[in-house]
């Protein structure tokens, strides 16, 4: 115990790593240094996104045969991307995660494993490597075609990108610092670097968004996660330069801005 007691307070270390696990959307998502810690934040609409398909893949389900396919950017821990496997009706949903980080990997496919043994995942979950923001358009080709049963791209994209700057990077207390993985957090272009990535891939011709196969007009297509009002006009331009009509912003429970929403 005073161990313990000194890696947190002498050493900084996050009461998550120290207890090994955070809860998220019903499950204990096991955590790891240096792999982000899962936030409230993202757990507040990451369950706004279960509540709105839940009723939607229920019906989808009597219609179409084929898998709704979900794509979650930057993945991490894989808590979005499992919490929804969890959560989503049985059999509707193909969600694959990607990161970069061979850590986030390992332990996404660690808290897979773990959540499949104790038969708590309903929908299938596949992890990848792939470096979202240097990715080649042929790169992206070939993952989506060996990723989605379709070959033709995603019905809806998900991230929860890095989005700090590095100023503010440099104003983040020792429990953030000296323990969770600064690809993990900081970005350039003033923290929107990975949202332009991730546009850009999604609009493109044949990109990872299937444009062509529009969900009902009440569900977004691309939501991701920002750092704050500050961020909000440049990601939202740069998704209207992409050709989406309809933006939004989502606010968290602490009333700041939290997801741009598109469709």
């Amino acid at each position: 115990l005073n161990e313990l007691i000194n890696e947190r307070v002498e050493k900084s270390k996050p009461l998550q790593y120290i207890l090994g696990t955070q809860p998220f959307c019903d499950l204990e998502i096991i955590t790891q240094s240096p792999v982000l810690i899962p936030r409230w934040e993202t757990e507040e609409w990451t369950s706004k996104v279960i509540s709105m398909l839940g009723p939607f893949l229920q019906e989808r389900k009597r219609k179409e045969r084929t898998k709704f396919e979900i794509l979650d950017i930057c993945t991490g821990s894989g808590c979005i991307a499992l919490s929804l496997a969890h959560h989503l009706p049985t059999n509707s949903s193909n969600i694959h995660g990607i990161d970069i980080s061979s850590n986030a990997l390992s332990l996404a496919e660690l808290n897979y494993f773990t959540f499949n043994s104790k038969n708590q995942l309903k929908n299938s979950v596949n992890f990848s490597k792939l470096d979202i923001l240097n990715a080649t358009d042929n790169e992206i080709d070939l993952f989506i075609k060996d990723s989605t049963e379709s070959g033709k791209g995603f019905n809806m994209i998900l991230s929860n990108p890095p989005y700090v700057t590095n100023e503010e990077y440099k104003t983040l207390k020792d429990d953030v610092k000296l323990w969770e993985d600064k690809i993990a957090l900081v970005a350039e272009k003033d923290g929107t670097a990975f949202h332009e990535r991730i546009a850009y891939h999604t609009t493109r011709n044949n990109g990872l968004l299937r444009f062509k196969y529009s969900i009902q007009n009440y569900l977004p297509q691309l939501i991701m996660e920002i750092g704050g009002s500050h961020q909000v006009r440049k990601v939202i331009n740069y998704l209207k330069s992409c050709g989406f009509k309809h933006l939004e912003v989502w606010r968290d429970a602490a009333k700041k801005d939290r997801c741009v929403v598109a469709k």
